[in-house]
């Protein structure tokens, strides 16, 4: 299911793969992400939100790079419902003039 929002941009970041133990001793592997921050303007009041994309999709990198802090960009989510919850994957985003 797709979906998109009109939300304000603040910039994005890499967070790099790496391995932690959890509660029980086992070692998890988390890979290369990029992690994006926008707000969202929910009843007046802006919110911000982070959402990760994965590190190899250096051509949505390069797209959110080109963007200048505070754009308003129109994003578009590909939404998975799960049986813990839902997730947000961002497959593209569009500038608002």
């Amino acid at each position: 299911m797709k979906c998109s929002n009109e939300v304000v941009y603040k910039g994005i970041e890499e967070r790099k793969g790496g391995v932690f133990k959890n509660d029980k001793g086992q070692d998890i592997k988390y890979d290369n992400a990029y992690v994006v921050r926008f707000d969202e303007v929910v009843e007046g009041n802006a919110i911000e939100r982070k959402v990760k994309f994965d590190g190899k999709n250096i051509s949505l990198y390069s797209k959110f790079r080109a963007l200048k802090i505070y754009d308003k960009i129109n994003v578009v989510f590909d939404v998975s419902i799960q049986n813990t919850g839902c997730k947000l994957t961002i497959l593209d985003f569009n500038l608002v003039k």
